[in-house]
């Protein structure tokens, strides 16, 4: 039984290139702004023919609202299927989401499974691993309004009190539960074989807990932690006094209308039997060319990477992030997007720009900017799953991407930390479309931003 990687153990090859498909998709979206101009160019001219994958970013204007997912979806598909190379004949599935003002735009690739071949679309289910912590966050965030914790208070004050949540040096310093929320608990993460262990009890997870020290003091470093997240979760759901997968329906998933949306675990296992809905919907995971069915985590570790859901639900949930319709918890997540620490930043050595990169860390939320613009984003990666759901709130565009297969399979040859930069730079409007070329396995930079979730 391999590891989760969920979260921590890899470097982002894949997450930067979906980041950088997700900033050069930006760029073509732009042309929708303002809608009354879009009306006179549409009265002037017939609709443009759906892009191919090499004309849709250099030739941003012939892109309209129903062309962008299957766009983007032309630009990903290939380099993939590529990369996975022999392994993608056991199947691969893709959906790519887009929403803007003008409403959204699912396209889809491939099968269900093997066994059934229905194709993927705007509906189908697929586990979202590490995106499931922005739930988390926002939840942190509606408990805090509610009074019924502060950021501040310390996450020893949530556990039995036999549980030794370990301090700095032992001088008194606390992890609090916005450290939790921001990855810089100093917590150590939990080691692989109790992700490979799934009848690993919440008891052997407090016992770490108490035997561990911390790797830095509380609120100072960044350090990607699914243990700290997951740990985050648990205690909320122990103050509310009902399960996790409960509050966050309660709280997040019903006033969105996110019915798709949910875990398929228990405390011990995955559902026995699946619930219908994953019966039919659930797009198989691949790994190494075979289908896989869902990695179960422990308990305490669900709340950082335990969420299936469909593009359809994520768009919903990026359309409250972006404050495109207006509902209750619009303020809790918006609260989830404001920087709390840096997690790196990268001088651009372009000739053509001399442009600070940064990357910061909201509440769950990571945030790239190039201070002046910002991409608010988070990644999952789990046994036979990555995904990305990321936004631009200036310019209100939004990206879902769903893929059943698995990052050591799909994962592309370097890091595109130039792309990204550079990308990030011209979706704020300081360089013209054209000058973004489309991101092909031959123009990697091979250098890598850094190390995280997938």
């Amino acid at each position: 039984m391999r590891r989760h990687n969920f979260g921590l153990y890899k470097v982002l090859s894949l997450k930067l290139l979906l980041l950088s498909l997700f900033c050069m998709f930006l760029i073509a979206s732009s042309s929708f702004f303002p809608m009354a101009l879009q009306r006179v160019l549409a009265q002037q001219s017939p609709p443009p023919p759906p892009p191919t994958s090499n004309s849709w970013v250099n030739n941003s204007t012939s892109v309209n609202k129903e062309h962008l997912s299957i766009s983007l979806l032309n630009q990903i598909k290939p380099m993939i299927l590529k990369n996975m190379g022999n392994k993608s004949s056991g199947g691969v599935s893709i959906v790519v989401g887009v929403i803007t003002p003008n409403g959204t735009s699912v396209s889809g690739y491939g099968n269900i499974s093997k066994a059934n071949t229905t194709k993927v679309n705007g509906d189908t289910l697929f586990d979202i691993g590490s995106n499931t912590k922005t739930f988390t966050t926002a939840l942190l965030v509606d408990m805090v309004k509610r009074g019924l914790v502060k950021l501040d208070d310390p996450l020893q004050k949530y556990l039995p009190s036999y549980v030794k949540v370990p301090t700095y040096h032992n001088d008194g310093h606390n992890i609090t539960l916005e450290d939790l929320a921001t990855h810089t608990s100093g917590l150590p993460d939990l080691p692989p074989k109790l992700f490979d262990n799934h009848t690993y009890p919440t008891q052997q997870i407090y016992n770490y807990i108490s035997h561990s020290s911390l790797v830095s003091e509380p609120g100072v470093r960044y350090k990607y932690n699914n243990l700290g997240l997951g740990l985050l979760g648990y205690v909320l759901s122990l103050k509310a006094g009902m399960p996790y997968r409960e509050l966050v329906k309660d709280r997040i998933l019903n006033v969105l209308g996110m019915n798709s949306t949910g875990i398929a675990m228990n405390s011990t296992q995955i559902t026995t039997p699946l619930p219908d809905i994953l019966k039919s919907r659930l797009a198989k995971g691949h790994m190494d060319g075979r289908e896989v069915s869902l990695a179960f985590l422990p308990e305490v570790i669900q709340p950082a990477g335990a969420f299936y859901s469909s593009a359809n639900n994520l768009l919903k949930y990026l359309s409250a992030n972006m404050g495109l319709i207006n509902t209750k918890i619009n303020d809790i997540l918006q609260d989830t997007h404001l920087i709390r620490h840096e997690e790196t930043s990268v001088a651009n050595s372009s000739t053509t720009t001399q442009s600070l990169l940064a990357v910061y860390i909201g509440l769950g939320w990571d945030i790239v900017t190039n201070l002046g613009t910002e991409v608010v984003y988070h990644t999952g990666g789990i046994d036979g799953y990555v995904s990305l759901v990321a936004f631009n709130p200036t310019k209100q565009t939004g990206l879902v991407i769903l893929c059943s297969c698995d990052e050591n399979d799909a994962v592309l040859p370097a890091n595109w930390i130039k792309n990204v930069m550079l990308s990030l730079l011209r979706s704020s409007g300081i360089f013209a479309p054209g000058e973004v070329a489309p991101i092909t396995n031959d123009n990697a930079s091979g250098v890598r931003l850094y190390k995280g979730q997938l």
